[in-house]
């Protein structure tokens, strides 16, 4: 269910079909003029192959219903532009209609990404006003290494999971198998910067091979002088905020993350944060700035 729906107490039932007010569209997976005809429809003759008038998901999508846009960091930019307008007048037009033709949008948007869009609209490839209009609700997904920390027990339950897919009747034994091993061969600190993605590999490898070849990343350039001098005591308190500021940020992208990380004001997290040490951890692999 994309939100909520009243329920009818008479009927005992929900006041509308809930298979019918989901909206889902991979950007991604779509080259821009086909996004763009899925969100806003098209009339007929409008490009080559629009044969046939067709309604978009934003007005198929009925007032309780919810368009999400997966990876909607990959949004054309023209795209983000007209979708900036529906979101502030609630008014779109389809794809070779007259400027007269307006149609309403009265659903909910919802969007998704696994990219860093703060990096993003540094580099110019994402709007800011766009962002803003979007992040009135934010959900974070926390990272494997996150929810392993806050509940131990998940990782047997996902690697259980994921054994299931895989082994059938001998899950169980998978399960077993692939636990043990990681708890052999990996730190119980060991960071995951594939996700569930890279455990899901790493379960399908020991099933075959026995064995897992874990990605070992490149330490973060100037993170030994970082740490040494800190335990050495030859850093001062406020050099000390500023090199972790810049390290948090680089890896989050956003300046209210880091603050929330950090359990500080973003302000501050803003005015610490260095430019040039953040332009040597943008040239390190990606999960560096943790190592």
């Amino acid at each position: 269910m994309s939100r909520y729906v009243p329920f009818d107490e008479t009927r005992q039932w929900f006041q509308e079909d809930l298979t019918k007010l989901f909206f889902p569209i991979n950007i991604a997976a779509l080259p821009g003029t086909l996004v763009e005809s899925e969100l806003f429809g098209h009339k007929r003759g409008s490009f080559t192959g629009a044969v046939q008038d067709k309604r978009g998901w934003l007005e198929a999508c009925p007032p309780l219903g919810a368009v999400f846009l997966d990876e909607i960091g990959d949004l054309d930019g023209e795209i983000q532009v007209k979708l900036l307008r529906v979101i502030e007048t609630r008014t779109f037009q389809s794809l070779g209609e007259g400027k007269a033709e307006l149609h309403r949008f009265e659903g909910k948007l919802i969007a998704a990404t696994n990219r860093n869009l703060g990096l993003a609209i540094r580099k110019g490839r994402f709007r800011e006003d766009l962002y803003y209009r979007l992040c009135s609700d934010q959900i974070v997904t926390p990272s494997l290494r996150q929810q392993i920390d806050e509940s131990p027990g998940v990782l047997r339950d996902l690697i259980l999971f994921m054994s299931r897919r895989v082994a059938g009747d001998e899950a169980e034994k998978l399960c077993e198998e692939a636990c043990e091993w990681i708890g052999k061969n990996l730190a119980p600190d060991y960071e995951w910067p594939g996700n569930y993605r890279e455990l899901e590999q790493c379960v399908r490898n020991i099933l075959i091979r026995k064995d897992y070849h874990a990605q070992q990343l490149e330490p973060c350039r100037n993170g030994g002088d970082f740490f040494s001098g800190a335990r050495g005591g030859g850093i001062t308190a406020n050099e000390l905020l500023k090199r972790y500021c810049t390290l948090v940020y680089a890896k989050t992208g956003s300046y209210e993350e880091t603050a929330r990380r950090l359990e500080i004001d973003r302000r501050t997290v803003k005015a610490k944060v260095d430019e040039a040490l953040l332009a040597q951890l943008k040239q390190t692999p990606r999960g560096s700035a943790s190592s």
